[in-house]
């Protein structure tokens, strides 16, 4: 009887073949670890990182509601606009803390947000003094604390802290997508190499990465859409415009209030685009928000809606005569020239107006 013999090559060959199917198995392992790991993880980070931006915005809505319903209050004496003056105050330190709790604990945001709690403060005690002298019937020396322009100066700085924040967030947030992107690219290099000697795992690793990879693209896609801010200008977008002239449209129906919205074009911006081009068309734009959004006061929202088109939403109770003012101040803002390139005057704007007053209405059956 002869004995079947396993040549000692055919042996070491499959014993190499196994150790590397057993390494690559491990390896398949590790790295499957890793990946669920670091996918988690920037997932965590993501969540984080909008959370932080919603806070941070809150610290700006909390100090807008104030000054809304402290300005309702000193323009018409009625106290039922002061409900959104006494919850944006009685809000706002919790809305620092929580915004500085999820955006992080780094020296240069930690400083940032003191002296964004100190500058609400400040404008809390501006308002609060407001509010008493209206109360104590001294309308001229209420008023005079809110044209003194301290207030606005104020929101002014607390605007740029808080952009200045959330473009920091922004751009943590493309930096890890980035880091995110990069790791599945070298993951898929190599499940490919893993492919060739085990197929399954590697087709199994395969459609693994392909759903995080669908996770990761709906959650870019969801965080941008929710951006707030246009890129070009840094002023509010066509999205956070809707939404604040919904609350708007609410607030009026409840109130049976009245704000006003201005549509703003630009004279002349299609010859510039045309003729210089769209870098040029950039720096127009950028400048014109610039001195549009240096002639309003605090509570009114400028945004840019698309294009050379910008929106204005003013709440309350604004006379024609300041309407004219306004309007004439913000086309007059444009005049010097908006580019070295450009003559003065060579871009200018067209302004609509329309005022809104919502009355609620109970039907009966």
């Amino acid at each position: 009887m002869s004995t079947f013999h396993v040549p000692t090559s055919n042996l070491r060959r499959i014993h190499l073949t196994l150790t590397l199917a057993l390494v690559l198995v491990a390896a398949l392992g590790i790295f499957f670890v890793r990946e669920v790991v670091a996918l988690q993880a920037a997932m965590d980070q993501l969540r984080d990182n909008d959370q932080a931006r919603v806070d941070i915005r809150s610290v700006l809505v909390d100090l807008l509601d104030a000054e809304t319903g402290q300005r309702g209050f000193i323009l018409t004496g009625q106290e039922s606009y002061l409900p959104p003056y006494y919850k944006g105050k009685n809000h706002i330190k919790e809305s620092i803390r929580k915004a500085q709790q999820a955006a992080g604990t780094g020296g240069a945001r930690v400083a940032d947000f003191s002296k964004i709690l100190l500058l609400a403060e400040q404008k809390l005690e501006e308002l609060d003094r407001t509010v008493v002298l209206k109360k104590q019937g001294d309308n001229a020396g209420a008023l005079a604390v809110v044209v003194g322009g301290y207030g606005k100066a104020t929101m002014d700085e607390v605007r740029q802290l808080i952009q200045r924040n959330i473009e920091q967030l922004r751009l943590q947030r493309d930096q890890v997508i980035d880091r995110l992107d990069a790791r599945l690219r070298r993951s898929a290099i190599l499940l490919v190499l893993i492919l060739a000697t085990v197929s399954t795992l590697a087709t199994h690793a395969w459609r693994s990465l392909s759903k995080a990879v669908a996770v990761n693209n709906r959650l870019a896609q969801t965080l941008s859409q929710e951006a707030s801010n246009d890129a070009l200008t840094g002023l509010p977008n066509r999205r956070f415009f809707d939404r604040w002239a919904r609350q708007l449209v609410n607030r009026s129906r409840r109130d049976k209030g009245t704000f006003t919205l201005l549509l703003i074009d630009l004279d002349g911006f299609k010859k510039v685009n045309d003729t210089l081009g769209h870098q040029v068309g950039d720096d127009v734009l950028k400048e014109a928000a610039r001195r549009l959004q240096a002639g309003l006061r605090g509570g009114e929202l400028l945004a840019r809606l698309g294009g050379d088109e910008f929106g204005l939403l003013i709440e309350g109770n604004v006379s024609r005569a300041d309407l004219e003012k306004l309007g004439r101040r913000l086309i007059d803002s444009l005049s010097p020239r908006l580019h070295q390139r450009l003559a003065d005057g060579a871009v200018g704007a067209s302004i609509g107006v329309s005022c809104f007053r919502i009355t609620a209405t109970i039907s009966t059956r």
